[in-house]
């Protein structure tokens, strides 16, 4: 699914000037760049609403996987690894400036190696389980890195957005416990055991040979 929304947050923090408040950069919301001594740093969020899954008590999320692609590697300045970082929040569909500061460490990648135009992925099952458990219908993803480098994504579609790949899995009907199976057979077997005692005579016929005091 595509996010909801996608947007951009720069963060400015020079060495030796004042620390300015995150920003909302919706131009540049398919680039970000890592800290460098001149200031600035771009994080890539996106929400999806999984509202439809709140309403389903008879699907189970078998699978929930964040995607998105390299497009370019803008700078690396030391030659080391390039490891992008995803952090889940709880999102509200809307573009926030303080939502780069939210949320939990989900997972990381290393991308040196990609080329391109390649995918890469987040396995995040775990934090949309939690969402639709807590009844949020938005769950939110900001892709960070830390090194001294720059990287710009191109998402996955067309207009160059992220996506939330998700599977589903139609919700088994319980299995019963032994005990309960044991419970059951035994039931049944005590209430045939009655049924035919019942139909059994009550009172024997006196033999020939027997006498009444």
């Amino acid at each position: 699914m595509p996010p909801t929304i996608q947007f951009g947050v720069s963060i400015r923090n020079y060495p030796f000037g004042p620390a300015f408040p995150p920003q909302l950069s919706p131009d540049f919301d398919r680039v970000f760049y890592a800290p460098v001594p001149s200031g600035g740093s771009q994080t890539r969020l996106a929400e999806f609403n999984i509202s439809s899954f709140l309403i389903a008590p008879n699907t189970i999320i078998k699978s929930a996987v964040f995607q998105d692609k390299l497009s370019q590697v803008l700078g690396n300045h030391f030659g080391g690894p390039i490891t992008l970082r995803l952090f889940g929040y709880i999102g509200n569909g809307t573009a926030e400036a303080s939502d780069v500061d939210n949320g939990v460490f989900l997972s990381s990648v290393n991308i040196s190696s990609l080329s391109p135009g390649d995918t890469f992925n987040f396995d995040v099952t775990t934090f949309v389980n939690e969402q639709v458990s807590n009844g949020n219908p938005f769950a939110g993803f900001a892709i960070k890195t830390f090194e001294f480098n720059g990287v710009s994504l191109g998402g996955t579609d067309a207009l160059g957005r992220s996506s939330l790949v998700i599977e589903t899995v139609d919700a088994a009907e319980p299995v019963p416990e032994p005990t309960t199976i044991f419970g059951s057979a035994l039931a049944l077997s005590l209430g045939g055991w009655l049924k035919r005692k019942k139909l059994s005579p009550q009172n024997k016929t006196p033999s020939q040979g027997s006498a009444i005091v």
